[in-house]
């Protein structure tokens, strides 16, 4: 299915549980439990992704990371998380900041009534995606707005800590 095609690109990481949420012990970065409008998030496993969620609609949501390579452009980065969509409708893109990083954010839309929202956000030698994938239609606001709680409440390793955390 195209919704865990595009969910399980990506490295799978290390991430602990903490109070509220979750942090990465070789990354460093930090997300919370995604709670928002809508049904609650159900914990599932997505080979590739750190972590995801999933609820009713379908609906899911994603983290993937990659550290101690060549960092780039995030609007670059972004884009290949769509490659290999077959006629993607590019609805909206443009930058943005995670926890003061330089990000990207890009929702594009496929002909399988699929809307895919991205955010890809640098850190350090980090690049870290987060991704909703969902049907278009009832429900997908209120899986947006929760989707976009999630992130944007994301705490990324700034570089002095960056640099001592190890890849």
């Amino acid at each position: 299915m195209l919704l865990g095609l595009v969910l399980g690109l990506g490295c799978a990481g290390d991430l602990v549980a903490i109070e509220g949420g979750f942090r990465h012990r070789r990354h460093g970065y930090t997300l919370s439990v995604p709670l928002g409008p809508g049904p609650p998030w159900q914990r599932e496993e997505i080979e590739g992704a750190e972590i995801a969620f999933r609820r009713p609609g379908p609906q899911r949501i994603s983290v993937q990371s990659s550290c101690r390579r060549p960092v780039t452009d995030p609007a670059i980065l972004a884009r290949h998380l769509v490659i290999g969509i077959q006629r993607p409708s590019l609805q909206q893109a443009g930058p943005t900041l995670v926890d003061g990083h330089e990000a990207w954010t890009q929702t594009v839309d496929t002909p399988e009534g699929v809307r895919i929202k991205t955010v890809t956000a640098v850190a350090g030698d980090c690049v870290i995606d987060w991704i909703l994938a969902a049907r278009v239609g009832p429900g997908f606001e209120e899986a947006e707005r929760s989707f976009d709680a999630w992130w944007s409440a994301s705490r990324l390793p700034h570089e002095a800590a960056a640099s001592e955390g190890g890849g």
